[in-house]
């Protein structure tokens, strides 16, 4: 649930910013404008002191003819264009008739025009006079017919005269149109501009109380209790608990200590045992899992990044759990006996439209296990896209995504990329299988990650730091039948574990690989793989593309690969419990297949899968 919540949170704070940049934008505008010019005052005429209108009117004048048996409402005796008038209002509209003569006095162009010249004071001449039978947004709280009288001022004045009564009702200019921009963009009434009490403003208050609550709701589910213990932490200065640190297959042992309420992904950093991550111990990569029992509870961040099964194991996150007593730690394997070391690039080959593969030579042959993966230390850089030495292919794919052109970073990172070769297969070499990571359609203008980036731009002769391999992503060579079902550049970890059981090993038992794709050009591997098969009488592989054009020659199947597998292989399985899967892919695919599994009742002890490979 806190899941759910936390994505909507994300995506709603998102669009809701843009309204609240408008907000404080508009807001902004309102204050700096002059109120004076905003009004229209700065350009109104001085008022001479009218002649006394009892004075003029010395007769007895009867109702105007046009009033035509309406109700009188009111009577008012005023000047206009320098006469005396009578203004009768009724529940027609105002009537207006000469106070001497009687004679009515229609508001026409002449008329409108005198009255505007006579109220208007700046250095602007009459260049358009307009008779409105409707209303406008500049005029939206009078009644029509309306004159429109513009000049042609710096600020294009207009005045609008009633064409009932010849009152002036209002004076617009630049300022007060730049103002009633801003007014639209604060209240969010972008049809009158006139009613706070609208469905958009309503929903957005909605929204933003929403926001608000789950803001709390989230910010008490980021805390631990141990956070607010602050006596605990005052008691426990100076002390250190020991950490009897193991890796997965008990091949090593070591001691290390942490202080108390530290955090064991920052005390481990410490100890010279850094853990994979790339969220910096933000608790929303997973990296970091580690097993530490079942006796600490599972946060929030545990449960969302790591499986059940895990969980029921004593698997944490090692960012979220702080040191409150002695611990035994099981790390991934290879952590503890890791090595740092130091590579050259051999050359940088792109393989699809958005991955390519990078070959690093070593000073001597890695020693490492099908399937491990190894942190690369980003070194803190800058780059463009216009220095940068793509192929044009990939530039132009760079631009039409929308991401950023530049990108950097002004701290060294790690990032973890797993092993796309065999163990032995190229002596000194290693190959890194790396989708470019572009910005996707919801998020234009976001920047290219920052490990893709950093790793494409350097060339041949270039040296990079390495630390590793880690990894608990094996294959069981003891399994009756093995079904790998990978998408994107989860296939590097798939093809070393397929090479090395079959060209290396030579296992006979059943394989098939699974993978999905986009399109025909982003198909991995596909040489390797055919050749496989051939050689390999146990072993198939099948693809499917999610999202190749009708036109498209492709003969293989369409749609998502774990429709695939489930339409034309798991469900028609005789003996599906003797099946390991070993999973690796894009988030979405991984969660599908996981789900797809559950729902065939596959066990986890046959379910292995690594999200590091993306």
């Amino acid at each position: 649930m806190m899941t759910i919540v936390r994505q909507a949170h994300k995506w709603i704070a998102l669009i809701l910013a843009i309204q609240l940049t408008l907000w404080m934008l508009s807001g902004l505008g309102m204050a700096i404008l002059p109120h004076s010019k905003v009004a229209g005052d700065h350009r109104m005429a001085e008022r001479a002191a009218p002649a006394p209108v009892l004075k003029a009117a010395t007769g007895q004048i009867g109702l105007p003819a046009t009033v035509d048996g309406a109700e009188v409402q009111q009577v008012r005796l005023r000047n206009l264009d320098g006469r005396v008038i009578f203004d009768t209002v009724t529940s027609d509209g105002s009537v207006l008739s000469d106070a001497v003569t009687g004679a009515p006095i229609i508001v026409d162009e002449g008329l409108a025009t005198r009255i505007a010249l006579a109220d208007y004071a700046g250095p602007g001449d009459v260049v358009n006079v307009q008779y409105m039978l409707e209303t406008t947004l500049e005029v939206r709280d009078h009644l029509a017919p309306a004159w429109r009288i513009d000049f042609d001022d710096p600020e294009r004045t207009t005045i609008y005269v009633s064409g009932r009564n010849g009152q002036i009702l209002e004076r617009r200019n630049h300022y007060w149109r730049a103002f009633d921009i801003f007014w639209m963009l604060h209240m969010m009434d972008y049809q009158n501009r006139a009613s706070f009490n609208h469905p958009l403003i309503i929903t957005a208050a909605l929204i933003v109380l929403w926001l608000g609550l789950s803001g709390i709701a989230l910010w008490f589910d980021s805390f631990r209790r141990s956070d607010f213990n602050l006596v605990g932490k005052w008691q426990g200065r100076g002390k250190v608990f020991p950490l009897s640190l193991t890796d997965s297959e008990g091949s090593a042992i070591k001691m290390a200590s942490a202080r108390p309420m530290q955090s064991l992904f920052a005390a481990m950093d410490e100890q010279g045992y850094p853990l994979p991550s790339t969220c910096g111990g933000g608790g929303t990569c997973g990296l970091c899992r580690v097993q530490i029992g079942t006796a600490l509870p599972i946060l929030p961040a545990d449960r969302r990044q790591i499986p059940e099964s895990e969980l029921a194991s004593g698997y944490r996150l090692a960012c979220q759990h702080r040191v409150e007593a002695p611990l035994v730690v099981t790390l991934p394997h290879g952590l503890l006996d890791a090595k740092n070391l130091e590579g050259t690039i051999v050359a940088t080959n792109f393989i699809t439209p958005d991955m390519y593969e990078l070959r690093i030579s070593l000073p001597e042959p890695l020693d490492f296990r099908a399937g491990s993966y190894i942190q690369v230390k980003v070194q803190p850089f800058r780059w463009d896209i216009e220095q940068s030495n793509l192929p044009n292919s990939v530039k132009i794919r760079w631009e039409a995504s929308g991401t950023a052109r530049a990108v950097g970073t002004d701290e060294a990172v790690y990032r973890t990329y797993s092993l796309a070769n065999a163990p032995g297969e190229l002596g000194h070499d290693i190959i890194l299988s790396i989708r470019l990571a572009l910005a996707k359609p919801e998020a234009p203008g976001a920047s290219a990650g920052i490990g893709s980036t950093y790793l494409g731009s350097l060339v041949a002769g270039d040296t990079i730091e390495l630390r590793g391999p880690f990894g608990d992503f094996h294959v069981d060579s003891g399994a009756s039948e093995t079904v790998f079902i990978g998408g994107g550049a989860g296939i590097g970890p798939i093809r070393s574990m397929i090479v090395d059981q079959l060209a290396t090993n030579g296992r006979t038992s059943q394989m098939s690989l699974w993978y999905g794709a986009r399109t025909q050009e982003h198909i991995v591997y596909k040489d390797d793989f055919e050749k496989l098969a051939s050689a390999h009488p146990n072993f198939s592989w099948h693809v499917a593309l999610s999202e190749v054009p009708e036109t498209d020659d492709w003969p293989g199947a369409r749609g998502l690969i774990h429709d695939l597998v489930r339409d034309q292989y798991l469900a028609s399985h005789p003996d599906i419990e003797r099946c390991s899967f070993y999973i690796c892919g894009p988030p979405q695919m991984l969660k599908a297949v996981l789900s797809l599994l559950k729902s065939l009742g596959v066990p986890d002890s046959r379910i292995m899968f690594d999200d590091f490979g993306n």
